[in-house]
């Protein structure tokens, strides 16, 4: 087996503790009884899809949103429902990052769209006191709205071994789906579920002690 060299992190519930649920809580209470209707819509427009893929900007998915409602409902009330799923990152995964550096090439992969990662940025400036924490922490960060692909699509694992020059064999992956790690195996990467819950150092550090 070939040595490790390089690290793909999923952000969220991998380094980022997330409340997914609290979105459909938000937008139930916000849509009322429509809000069964409104989400089926909404899926079968492929709403989400497309804009964890840059296919529409954040006006329009807003937009969609706030006149999916009867009657419309505001954009702060819609920006506020989608970015209630942040809880935090805490000062120890940031630590680990820095540690894995100094020896491994470290990547960040995430299906992710750009009101939650301007509210990424904001929140590592308003409480970690980091604005430059993509650079500061990761080697390449490959977000779904800006490389236009999405997890688990197998091009998005191509695109980032490509362009960051990995060999897949020398590869770790993780993430919390299944699908996004089954995805990633089949092109080679050293792929591993992180369950919600459990703590990602402990994780890393039992994976590479294994390889």
């Amino acid at each position: 087996m070939r040595p490790v060299k390089n690290i793909i992190f999923d952000f969220g519930n991998v380094l980022f503790d997330l409340d997914l649920p609290s979105i459909e809580r938000q937008f139930r209470l916000l849509f009322n009884g429509q809000y069964d209707a409104i989400r089926e819509r909404l899926r079968r427009d492929r709403i989400f899809e497309r804009y964890e893929t840059g296919g529409i900007s954040t006006q329009e998915f807003v937009d969609v949103l706030r006149f999916s409602a009867d009657p419309p409902l505001e954009a702060k009330q819609v920006t506020d429902a989608w970015n209630s799923i942040f809880i935090d990152m805490p000062r120890r995964r940031f630590d680990m990052l820095l540690r894995l550096r100094q020896q491994y090439r470290v990547f960040l992969l995430s299906n992710i769209n750009e009101l939650h990662a301007d509210w990424i940025d904001d929140y590592m400036q308003r409480t970690h006191g980091l604005p430059d924490f993509l650079s500061r922490y990761f080697d390449g960060v490959y977000y779904s709205h800006l490389v236009r692909l999405r997890k688990p699509d197998p091009d998005i694992y191509e695109y980032a071994l490509a362009d960051a020059e990995m060999a897949p064999e020398e590869t770790i992956f993780f993430d919390d789906m299944e699908a996004n790690v089954d995805a990633a195996a089949r092109v080679g990467i050293r792929a591993f579920l992180h369950p919600q819950g459990q703590e990602i150092i402990d994780a890393v550090d039992k994976v590479l002690k294994m390889n």
